[in-house]
């Protein structure tokens, strides 16, 4: 039995819509376990956290120092010496010339004798062309 081009392609819209609902309904189920177990495992707070929602609020006096902004402090002073040290590692100093041609061991330039025998050793993958082949005559 012959199929025509239009019962075809309504066969090809229904297969190609039943699998796209189901890859989407198979996300959105994921999305939903992923929901539920978030909800059902909820860690408890930081001590950390705790302390950011104990930070005195503009109500309260400017001067008066907390265990909570002491732990924030201490906090920064860990962050800032993370960046500092990171600053740092990106901050050596780059060759003044940049190396060009094939690299070995641990990025210096390989010799010209390297790269000639490189080249004359690994032979090319494809077949030799026409012009490749051809012989030059005496009359060329």
């Amino acid at each position: 039995m012959e199929q025509t081009v239009p019962e075809l392609l309504r066969q090809g819209l229904i297969i190609t819509a039943l699998g796209l609902g189901l890859v989407f309904a198979a996300l959105g189920l994921l999305w939903g376990l992923m929901a539920l177990l978030t909800r059902i495992f909820v860690e408890p707070p930081t001590a950390s956290e705790a302390a950011a929602e104990a930070m005195p609020t503009a109500a309260e006096p400017a001067g008066a120092e907390t265990a909570a902004a002491a732990a924030l402090t201490a906090e920064r002073a860990r962050v800032a010496a993370i960046v500092a040290g990171a600053l740092m590692a990106n901050a050596i100093a780059l060759p003044v010339e940049v190396p060009t041609g094939p690299m070995f061991e641990h990025g210096r330039t390989a010799p010209i004798w390297v790269t000639a025998n490189r080249a004359r050793v690994l032979r090319s993958w494809q077949p030799l062309r026409v012009s490749e082949t051809r012989q030059p005559s005496s009359s060329d």
